[in-house]
């Protein structure tokens, strides 16, 4: 099989964390696979303790996670059903989202970054999706990541400078392909302005000076406290990550 590949990482909204109901539920297909590396995430005081388990990595039809809450969102699966209804997906071709996203990591305790844990996983996740056949490519890079970096005060000059070395490098390595990132649930971000402004006007001039790349707003979309009274204002919804899906792509197209 043929794959256009989508990498998505970032911290806890690009794995997904979403929950509630959906206008629409997603509908898993052949045509939309992931590829991810199987691992324990513990949150400690300081950091998050990461560690890769050595077992071979899990390629599937992709699909919503189940939690105890029922389905929880994530944005690259709709993101993968507009590339497929705008034509973008040839017949022969599936679409792999690479799923490197890990929750409560950043730049500023070096999870991130050229040479990080997380990097290094990605890229290896990346490569051997590339080495399944000659003809895959990779057509996007869906980022949502920065949460962290507010809260821990990186001084948002090094934060920019480490995400755009680390855009950069996968540029070199995968190609000009489109880069895509998004603003933070406003929910929490309103209540954290001070600290997150810095970080997300950073964000900004970064994917600028990129070029080919495109920032989405997402001050309507819900948070799962706002859904659903649960006390979660950091996480969108299930229903607000299957429209950043949707935002998402509508960047990637207008590029």
């Amino acid at each position: 099989m043929k794959f256009d590949i989508i990498i998505q990482a970032g911290q806890s909204n690009s794995e997904g964390f979403g929950l509630g109901p959906v206008e629409k539920e997603y509908i898993p297909t052949e045509k939309i696979w992931q590829l991810d590396a199987l691992k324990r995430a513990t949150p400690l005081p300081d950091r998050m303790d990461i560690v890769y388990l050595d077992e071979p990595f899990v390629l599937k039809v992709a699909e919503e996670r189940e939690g105890e809450s029922g389905k929880i969102g994530n944005f690259g699966l709709t993101f993968a059903e507009e590339y497929i209804k705008a034509g973008r997906l040839e017949e022969d071709r599936a679409i792999l989202i690479i799923r490197a996203g890990v929750g409560g990591t950043g730049f500023c305790r070096k999870e991130w970054g050229v040479d990080s844990l997380l990097y290094n996983k990605l890229t290896e996740l990346v490569d051997y999706a590339l080495a399944m056949d000659e003809n895959n490519r990779v057509v996007a890079f869906l980022w949502h990541q920065g949460e962290c970096d507010s809260v821990e005060k990186n001084p948002p000059e090094i934060f920019g400078a480490q995400l755009k070395e680390q855009m950069l490098d996968a540029r070199a390595k995968y190609g000009e392909m489109p880069i895509i990132a998004g603003d933070f649930v406003n929910d929490w971000k309103s209540k954290n302005l001070a600290l997150c402004q810095p970080i997300i006007t950073a964000i900004r001039k970064v994917l600028a000076e990129l070029g080919h790349s495109a920032f989405v707003e997402t001050e309507t979309l819900l948070s799962n406290d706002q859904k659903m009274q649960n006390g979660d204002d950091i996480h969108f919804c299930r229903q607000s990550q299957h429209i950043l899906g949707r935002r998402y792509f509508e960047a990637f197209k207008n590029l």
